[in-house]
């Protein structure tokens, strides 16, 4: 007997309270199986699996001719003449309507195609199995590749030869107005990246659903619903160039802590499946209760049989370094002789290529200027000094003493273009500066130039014998010191263990800086314009904060077995238990903590469900 009860309070709050159950057995589940919408009681179900990536949902099938006298006996080699490969297969549950002009109703708990058959030969018989899979089998067999560019009146381009990268270097390379392609509109690629907005992981999704995929193949979320779910982030040089969508669609995901599955439409137009977005644990709340010993037992009341935990080693703080690119800052560099001094003379033919075949043996004199930053000229025959210090342009002492090289100025002119190196030279010994105009080489293995003229001009001839040359250059440095940002879930300073995890991410965010000793960092100059200054630390703490937010350590792995097949248990649900249960779970015990299920496997051979629950800290 199974009574139902409602309770309705002055709070307009109703309580659904689960029936009692008195019976200790329960009917096996009916389903049927139909393949290419047509009933087919010659296939018995073995299994059907719920999951998300890499798995997905896929159902195994035995054929099972005997079952169905009508049906005829198909020879094992021959089944695939029935069930040929891409055939859908829907498994739909009934249940009895509500009276009068009661009736049998059905929903779908599986949709898939035919994927694969399984044939074997054995002395005990012929044995035949089917094994259809979900929307993610056709996923797997798209790639992602070019760009569809965006062009006037509405139209666009697809160009195959493209790389599918969104942000490049995080740069925007989004169209900034939706375009209209076969009835779907959605954001595409900007032709003119100068011109473009920024991705978001939203409209990366949407793009890659509705480029690779027709209007009946699936049914997804539409951008507003996508902007909810990944709390509108924009993203940061992400490539799937070459991906297939499967992946593609993974990698875009796994990096804000978004997860997807596939799951059967109950409505009967449109397509058969949906694609669901989803955050782990925030899913609907599911009961898993086991009866305290010793009570009668009720099996509205334990929906527990079996149970398997794997604790793991807990409390542990973990802690997620985020490192991006290494900075660059921009600075006035002063250079020091780098030849030998006695080299020195004062025939003008002798250091010139053109009028002395020997050249090569004075080459570096009067030419090179170098800044001495590994300290390659503090000894004889150069006696430059100490090496460079770059502590007031780092900010820091901590710097490895060795060569680098000059990088273009962060300074630009008025079209955005970047002054590249600004070479400045001096012949009163630094009382003035000129802007050098001469040819000039940089050296590419050490911060240093290279007069590269064929003669060298008067005045700088001039300066040189006399003692007063000086050379300073503006340029751009790296440094020995990456973006950093750190967040962490738990103390660290404290007994508790603690573990760190390096999260390298070059490509996504970057700090560019004009020093205070670059001669460029304050006076205001008309002809000058906005300088290629980036400093991207607020967004990379909130990836990595959203990092640790979602790469909580697994607490505890459950396997769960129900007395019973049960069809509605969803990949994604939150678990709990009721106030009168035993806590199998942890779930009054600790309230820090959340519990989901991770997949679904109902047992059709043993009428039985099996879920795979994972506890995490929230």
């Amino acid at each position: 007997m199974i009574h139902n009860t409602i309770y309705k309070t002055m709070s307009n709050r109703i309580d659904f309270f689960q029936s009692a159950q008195t019976q200790l057995a329960l009917p096996a589940a009916s389903i049927s199986i139909l393949v290419d919408g047509t009933l087919c009681p010659a296939l018995e179900p073995v299994e059907i699996i719920r999951g998300g990536w890499p798995e997905f949902s896929w159902a195994r099938l035995a054929y099972n001719a005997a079952a169905y006298p009508d049906s005829g006996l198909t020879a094992a080699e021959e089944i695939e003449t029935l069930f040929a490969m891409g055939k859908t297969v829907c498994i739909r549950q009934y249940f009895n309507g509500v009276p009068p002009g009661a009736t049998a109703f059905s929903f779908p708990i599986f949709c898939g195609q035919i994927e694969s058959i399984d044939i074997k030969l054995a002395p005990d018989g012929e044995k035949a199995e089917v094994v259809a899979r979900d929307s993610s089998a056709n996923l797997k067999r798209i790639t992602v590749y070019g760009q569809r560019l965006a062009e006037a009146s509405n139209s666009s381009l697809f160009l195959a030869g493209l790389d599918t990268t969104f942000n490049p270097d995080g740069e925007a390379n989004a169209n900034p107005e939706p375009i209209e392609v076969n009835g779907k509109s959605y954001t595409s690629f900007c032709a003119e990246p100068s011109q473009g907005k920024l991705w978001s992981y939203a409209e990366v999704i949407d793009y890659l659903l509705c480029e690779y995929l027709t209007a009946s193949q699936l049914q997804t979320p539409s951008i507003g619903q996508l902007r909810a779910l990944t709390e509108n982030q924009v993203v940061r040089d992400l490539d799937v160039t070459g991906l297939n969508l499967i992946k593609a669609l993974y990698r875009c995901c796994e990096r804000i802590g978004l997860r997807f599955k596939f799951v059967p439409r109950l409505v009967p137009t449109g397509p058969g499946q949906a694609i669901v977005f989803y955050k782990a644990g925030t899913g609907r709340t599911v009961e898993l209760n086991c009866q305290q010993a010793g009570e009668q037992f009720s099996i509205s009341k334990t929906n527990i049989a079996a149970l398997h935990s794997k604790k793991n080693f807990w409390p542990i703080t973990h802690k997620y370094i985020g490192q991006g690119d290494f900075k660059i800052i921009e600075a006035t560099f002063e250079l020091v002789k780098s030849w030998d001094g006695s080299l020195e003379d004062i025939s003008y033919d002798k250091f010139s290529p053109s009028t002395n075949p020997d050249f090569y043996q004075v080459k570096d004199v009067y030419r090179k200027w170098c800044l001495n930053e590994a300290g390659n000229y503090s000894g004889a025959p150069y006696n430059q000094g100490d090496a460079f210090d770059f502590s007031k342009i780092f900010g820091s002492s901590d710097f490895a003493r060795s060569s680098r090289r000059f990088r273009p100025t962060l300074t630009t002119d008025k079209q955005g273009k970047s002054l590249g190196y600004f070479l400045q030279v001096s012949f009163d010994d630094g009382l003035h500066w000129w802007q050098y105009l001469h040819a000039f080489n940089i050296l590419l293995n050490e911060c240093g130039l290279w007069l590269s003229s064929d003669q060298l001009d008067v005045d700088t001839w001039v300066a040189a014998l006399k003692g007063v040359l000086k050379f300073r250059i503006t340029a751009s440095v790296i440094s020995d010191e990456r973006l950093t940002c750190i967040v962490s879930d738990g103390p660290v300073n404290s007994t508790v263990p603690v573990v760190e995890h390096i999260i390298t991410l070059p490509r996504q965010f970057k700090y560019r800086r004009v020093s205070d000793q670059s001669i460029f960092a304050d006076p205001y100059d008309e002809t000058l314009g906005t300088a290629d200054e980036v400093d991207d630390t607020d967004a990379l703490y909130e990836f990595v904060r959203h990092r640790a937010a979602v790469s909580s350590e697994t607490i505890e792995t459950i396997d769960i077995q129900t007395p019973n097949l049960v069809f509605d248990y969803k990949v994604g649900d939150r678990v709990s238990t009721s106030p009168e249960s035993r806590d199998l779970l942890a779930c009054k015990s600790d309230n820090r903590s959340r519990s989901w299920i991770e997949r679904v496997q109902m047992d059709f051979e043993k009428q039985c469900t099996n879920l795979k629950i994972v506890r995490q800290r929230g």
